[in-house]
């Protein structure tokens, strides 16, 4: 932060880490509730510096600065708070010079969870009228030299920016552990019941200065390792990263069943579902947004759920149809059973039986349905067969039959997809639903009863919807 304290004072123009302020008059409501939004769109854009007693270019401007350093960083603080309730952040106010001249600076640093405004910000300008600084749930961020209102690429750099952060602090940890007094040891052991059983035996590794000894490869590859390099203290930290960027979007989405971050934040948070430790409301976002939105693998939320939170967002489904997310609903029909997938196509083809061109999904589950009671359900839904293999990378297959055997094993390789694909593989989305239904699809229909009986009650008489083209995130 000195660094930028310094670029601060030397710089000829605004930017998104660096405000310039004429003054500041701690009297008026105005100022103040311009200076809360700048300060709270730094701190969500990963932190900067207020440099006050200066113009829009950077040159110094006459005025007396007193009163803006007499302040209390723990007044500001409430004074922040007063619109968006407790939150962790952190800045200090320091004395600074220019050519001589004293300055102030507010210098803000960045926070984990976006700051969402709760109370507006609004003063009187005269003559009866208002304006608005920020409204109730907005999130401001640096565009530029601009304080705005976020978008979703503002809240995945905060996503991106918090894991780089974990990053750091991992390799910290192995270069303390390489760095380690000759003759320490670095213990590797067997995984988790969480992870793959298909790693190869693990050693006990020494750290030594001799260049003869073996050569110790830091891999990602399960096929290249020898053991399991294992920092505690980060893995549990980016766990909980995973749950403060749930907690963000919660706080975005007040009260919506939306996920707001993207199709690739999700992805990377079904990665770790596991480690998800939220209520039923968030854990039905998720739910939601993955049947609804983004026709994404999300059978481990529905499995952590009461039937009457799954109930609603398939009959939604049922009642505002999408394409092609209506096709989570025919999967979801097969995994539960003749009952429900009977009662289905018998709404559906009361609907469409007159129809000329009935949609496409129509037959498709009227052929789907055929099958039941003479193939796995799984492999129906899944839309394959146990003679055929997965591409689980451009140079890795895995055979169906082998993970419908094994679920846990499509669990472990669906984290591994779902990890790709929120680095950038979107080809891969398919196999990751099918290795949703190989993971969970035995689960789902050990509670099928409560299932079925749970829609069909929520959807009660109302007719099935038309279908709406929508084009898939």
């Amino acid at each position: 932060m000195p660094d930028l304290i310094n670029k601060a004072i030397n710089a000829k123009r605004e930017s998104k880490h660096i405000e310039f302020k004429e003054c500041f008059d701690p009297t008026s409501p105005q100022d103040w509730c311009e200076i809360i939004k700048d300060i709270v769109a730094m701190a969500n854009s990963g932190g900067g510096v207020i440099l006050f007693g200066v113009d829009n270019v950077g040159k110094l401007f006459s005025t007396n600065l007193n009163a803006i350093f007499c302040l209390d960083p723990a007044d500001i603080a409430d004074k922040i708070s007063k619109y968006t309730g407790s939150v962790d952040l952190e800045f200090e106010i320091r004395e600074v010079k220019k050519d001589r001249q004293n300055l102030v600076a507010f210098v803000i640093q960045s926070v984990s969870i976006p700051i969402v405004f709760r109370k507006p910000g609004t003063y009187d300008i005269g003559s009866g009228k208002q304006k608005s600084a920020f409204s109730v749930g907005t999130v401001y961020f640096r565009h530029g030299a601009k304080s705005e209102p976020g978008t979703s690429d503002d809240i995945r750099q905060v996503i991106e920016r918090q894991l780089d952060n974990i990053r750091k602090s991992w390799i910290k940890g192995v270069r303390k552990v390489v760095r380690a007094p000759e003759g320490s040891q670095v213990v590797t052991f067997l995984p988790s019941r969480r992870m793959s059983t298909s790693l190869p035996p693990t050693t006990i590794i020494r750290a030594v200065k001799d260049p003869k000894a073996t050569p110790v490869l830091l891999t990602r590859d399960i096929k290249k390792a020898s053991g399991i390099f294992v920092h505690e203290e980060v893995s549990q930290g980016i766990f909980d990263e995973i749950n403060n960027v749930i907690d963000a979007n919660n706080a975005l989405a007040k009260g919506q069943q939306q996920f707001f971050l993207g199709q690739p934040v999700y992805y990377r948070i079904y990665a770790e579902r596991h480690h998800v430790q939220q209520d039923e409301a968030s854990l039905s976002i998720l739910l939601h947004s993955a049947v609804c939105m983004f026709y994404a693998p999300g059978l481990y939320w529905l499995l952590q759920l009461p039937e009457r939170l799954v109930a609603q967002t398939f009959a939604e489904l049922y009642l505002h149809p999408k394409s092609p997310h209506i096709h989570s609903l025919l999967r979801m029909a097969i995994l539960l059973g003749a009952e429900f997938s009977e009662w289905v196509y018998d709404r559906w083809h009361k609907k469409w039986q007159r129809h000329p061109q009935p949609p496409s999904f129509y037959w498709r589950f009227k052929e789907m349905k055929s099958r039941l009671g003479k193939v796995d359900s799984r492999l129906i839904a899944a839309r394959t067969s146990t003679t055929a293999q997965l591409n689980v990378d451009s140079q890795e297959t895995v055979s169906v039959k082998e993970l419908v055997n094994k679920p846990k094993q499509a669990a472990d390789y669906l984290s591994e997809i779902c990890i790709k694909i929120f680095e950038g593989k979107s080809k891969l989305r398919t196999v990751a639903r099918s290795l949703d239904y190989f993971a969970y699809g035995i689960e789902i229909e050990k509670k099928s009863q409560q299932i079925t009986r749970a829609i069909i009650k929520t959807i009660g008489d109302r007719e099935a919807g038309d279908l709406v083209e929508a084009i898939e995130e």
